[in-house]
């Protein structure tokens, strides 16, 4: 089977950045860029996966704007949750608080299940596919998806650990999809209640055991004060790449691509925000120039994977399905 490429849109409000967590007065002007966006992934094939949460649903004319996309079959509407707006909103608005993760069970469910039944309702389709804002999924969350029905997750972001923030700590997830089962969402099974795909993150060399431990060698505090992951990067020795045309160029997600083909890696998962898609609405793109730029970027990859590494498009539950069918060979 070709390895899919499956892009994923966090779509939410603007100006969440820098530990400000607002539970009303929020915004979704970003939407306004989502059309040229949609124009590129049709160019090319490619049918995303809308991730929508609570200010998104809320939005009449966000709303309209997306529900015709799925409409026409070109993307695909999941669900995303951010704590602090997405009711009820009972809970006190901290850093800690923003992770689903960090809330009593019975909260989590609660707002999955409002997010949840607030999409089937605007959306005309119930969402089987998630994730969670700030990465913030625990085992108990995902007990939760599957009791709502969801099939895929895409929580887990691999090489990554949150736990000084508070979140999860991913470091040693598996960067390929995976079966949830048992009491640790990052633990591998056969078979499971939970599909995990997780956000594609990984190295500039195919042996990525091999480079996480070098890249842990070189944060040793005695190594730390040399800026030796810095210089690892600038020399192309090791680099971490996240497939993320906020936080990556071209050139670096190429090296990432071929990294998992190289591995036959069954799909890659690119990650960007919605307020990414319209100048100042995010601090990865600042104006018009930047805008371009990242569109620019957007561009390159979907070439480069589709026509000329022979790719496929997939949304996160056609993967979803892709993968069952070939677990229970269908």
């Amino acid at each position: 089977m070709r390895t899919a490429l499956v892009v994923t849109v966090d779509t939410e409000e603007e100006g969440l950045w820098g530990g400000k967590y607002r539970r009303t007065g929020n915004t979704v002007e970003n939407v306004r860029g989502i059309p040229r966006f949609q124009e590129l992934c049709d160019r090319f094939g490619v049918k995303p996966t809308y991730l929508v949460d609570a200010p998104i649903v809320g939005d009449d004319g966000a709303v309209d704007l997306l529900r015709a996309i799925q409409d026409d079959g070109r993307a695909e509407i999941g669900a995303h949750l951010h704590p602090w707006c997405n009711p009820p909103l009972v809970e006190e608005i901290n850093a800690r608080n923003s992770y689903l993760s960090n809330l009593p069970e019975s909260l989590q469910r609660d707002k999955l299940v409002w997010l949840t039944e607030t999409i089937e309702h605007r959306f005309g389709r119930r969402p089987t596919s998630f994730r969670a804002g700030r990465y913030g999924l625990d085992i108990r969350g995902a007990r939760i998806l599957r009791d709502l029905g969801y099939e895929v997750d895409s929580s887990v972001i691999p090489f990554n650990d949150y736990s000084r923030e508070g979140g999860s700590n991913f470091q040693h997830a598996p960067h390929t999809p995976y079966f949830i089962d048992g009491h640790d969402l990052c633990r591998p099974h056969d078979a499971g209640f939970l599909l995990e795909v997780p956000v594609s993150v990984g190295f500039n060399r195919p042996d990525f055991a091999r480079a996480q431990a070098i890249l842990r060698r070189a944060m040793h505090p005695l190594l730390r004060r040399f800026r030796s992951v810095g210089i690892l990067d600038r020399l192309g020795i090791v680099r971490r790449i996240k497939f993320s045309p906020e936080q990556s160029d071209a050139r670096r997600m190429g090296q990432l691509v071929d990294a998992y083909l190289a591995q036959q890696a069954p799909v890659l998962v690119m990650m960007l925000h919605s307020s990414s898609l319209w100048p100042g609405c995010s601090p990865y793109v600042g104006d018009a120039r930047a805008l371009d730029g990242f569109f620019g970027r957007m561009m390159e990859v979907f070439e480069s994977c589709l026509v000329v590494r022979g790719m496929v498009s997939a949304t996160l539950s056609e993967c979803a399905t892709s993968h069952y069918a070939e677990v229970n060979g269908v």
